[in-house]
């Protein structure tokens, strides 16, 4: 099977970035490998091959076969997949040599000989190989068993995981465009939801106005389920929508992420059918001066964990640290189900569960969510748990919010 690169004539839509910054993408991973003494770059993670490619493919499961091989010593690319998406791969003018397995969509035994061999013919097997062993993406049996293909043909195998994502940690001004139109989609959103919410309508029905508003903009699906809770559920945190019909006095939570171009932007806020109960209003009109604190005090330069000293600081001196169950963050971008998440986190560990991630700093371009997330199980009324979250951009002249909704609970209505 080959490109059926004809196809890419009758493209008909806008893609989302020009060659030119798929190119500069290359550049600046080639350079991160040459630093890293890696020589060539098997990726797996859908993040990082859509990152470079454009490559958009929602089958991500267990034994995927789709790989993007990146070469520190030149602009060449190859791609493996299965020949299921010859289509898919065809329209995708940043892909340009193509090895396509000659059957469905499943990985088999015989393609990591297919893919050493292929390493081979081209001189690319006998130095360095980074893979990516942690991360969403196939199963680790199936990472080892492509590398123990390459070390029979002389390769020396390394775990790459994280050298794409820290590359794209810091969002080009196309990709900030991208973050800012997707921040405004997803006010819009909430902002349906809260003039379609009333007494006895369910969960379900509320992620529905949200979801049809955000497709109607043209946002993609969102790599988690968009969270609803209202009432009792209003503290769950992270549950889907159910069949629950909200009342009178019930606090409603909504934590979502449009995304536009794979691109994610975390928002949260609390509405009340009616009015909230005042120790509820209380709560939140205090820890909503967290994200104001973080925007005045947080500077270019400094470590990104700055960002959770200012916001613990902040809760502490206003008394809701006993209700805080979650004050904290991470950086957003380009994410695939099933989850928004990477490997970095607003607070660094140095022991971590895989690949132990950098320590970043505030940077223009970095862009990353902020929460606060409380529990109360006091039985005050309307609920059991209140929250926000905030998804941050850092520019040339600092932190900048992307929402331009209130952080406070408000009333549903129109």
């Amino acid at each position: 099977m080959e490109l059926k690169t004809h196809l890419r004539d009758e493209i008909d839509w806008e893609l989302p970035f020009p060659a030119e910054e798929y190119a500069d993408r290359r550049q600046r991973v080639r350079a991160a490998m040459a630093k890293a003494g890696v020589d060539v770059l098997m990726l797996c993670r859908f993040p990082d091959m859509n990152w470079l490619t454009g490559y958009d493919m929602i089958h991500n499961h267990l034994r995927n076969p789709a790989t993007l091989v990146v070469r520190a010593d030149s602009d060449d690319t190859l791609f493996f997949d299965a020949a299921a998406h010859t289509t898919i791969v065809s329209l995708l003018p940043e892909i340009r040599d193509v090895v396509f397995f000659d059957h469905g969509p499943m990985a088999e035994p015989a393609d990591f000989d297919i893919m050493a061999s292929e390493l081979a013919a081209r001189g690319l097997a006998g130095g360095t190989i980074g893979l990516q062993f942690w991360g969403w993406g196939p199963h680790s049996s199936v990472i080892e068993a492509l590398a123990e293909r390459l070390r029979a043909k002389g390769a020396n195998v390394v775990d790459a995981s994280l050298l794409v994502e820290t590359q794209r940690l810091y969002k080009s001004p196309r990709e900030q465009e991208v973050v800012r139109q997707a921040a405004a989609m997803g006010d819009n959103a909430l902002e349906a939801a809260r003039a379609a919410m009333a007494p006895g309508m369910m969960e379900t029905e509320i992620e529905a106005v949200m979801t049809a508003s955000l497709m109607e903009q043209g946002c993609n699906y969102p790599a988690i389920h968009t969270m609803v809770g209202s009432g009792v559920r209003s503290g769950t945190h992270h549950s889907a929508p159910t069949h629950r019909r909200v009342k009178e006095g019930d606090l409603i939570s909504i934590d979502f992420c449009p995304a536009l171009h794979r691109y994610h932007v975390n928002t949260c806020r609390t509405f009340s059918i009616g009015k909230a109960d005042d120790r509820w209003i209380d709560v939140m009109e205090k820890a909503a001066g967290s994200i104001d604190a973080i925007l005045e005090n947080l500077k270019i330069g400094d470590p990104l964990t700055r960002a959770d000293e200012i916001a613990h600081a902040y809760i502490e001196k206003v008394g809701l640290k006993d209700k805080a169950w979650w004050i904290g963050g991470y950086p957003m971008g380009i994410s695939f189900p099933p989850d928004w998440t990477g490997a970095y986190w607003n607070h660094w560990e140095e022991e971590t569960f895989g690949p132990t991630a950098e320590k970043i700093t505030v940077q223009p371009g970095l862009v990353f969510n902020y929460e606060n997330q409380f529990d109360v199980w006091d039985g005050w009324p309307g609920g059991t748990g209140c929250n926000f979250i905030e998804t941050i951009i850092v520019t040339e002249d600092g932190p900048e919010l992307l929402s331009r909704l209130p952080r406070t609970i408000v009333p549903s209505g129109g």
